[in-house]
């Protein structure tokens, strides 16, 4: 996960606002988006409740995230409190989770400490024969706060706190 630090632009704790079911994903970008109408996106807002890179505390944040990428990692639902590591926005004012499900680290409840009901894996999609991909966070973070987390992504990006 060290390496999705240096390309994420941006790095918060939130809260899921809104999240699209698998039919709500819709055929058109933002309309200050210069993409063609054929594009299917997914819009999903945050707020920001510890903002760490490219983001401010209590900012609402709506990205736009290319349907193809939000089909390969896991799902987010309103009210859900994640860490979340962002791409820099494309070209195409797209962005998502560095490396997929890596830049995704779910929260519990208090949004304080990260889950420890263990990560659901994205859908599987390739050969049967495949071994399973070791789980995103270790199994034991009972005592891995967000707090924690912070410091040690602010010190694998040489930052300040």
């Amino acid at each position: 996960m060290e390496a999705a630090f240096g390309r994420a632009e941006m790095i918060f704790a939130g809260t899921v606002l809104t999240a699209p079911t698998q039919t709500g994903i819709t055929q058109t970008a933002a309309p200050d988006r210069a993409v063609s109408a054929a594009a299917p996106i997914v819009q999903i807002s945050f707020r920001v409740d510890q903002a760490i890179a490219g983001a401010e505390q209590g900012q609402i944040l709506t990205i736009d995230e290319w349907a193809g990428a939000w089909s390969m990692h896991r799902p987010m639902s309103s009210g859900q409190h994640i860490l979340i590591f962002l791409y820099p926005l494309s070209r195409l004012g797209f962005t998502s989770p560095v490396g997929g499900s890596l830049g995704q680290v779910a929260l519990e409840s208090s949004g304080k400490n990260v889950s420890n009901s263990g990560q659901k894996p994205p859908p599987r999609i390739g050969l049967q024969n495949e071994s399973p991909p070791p789980p995103a966070v270790p199994a034991d973070t009972r005592s891995v706060s967000v707090v924690q987390l912070e410091r040690a992504i602010r010190s694998a990006r040489n930052e300040e706190e």
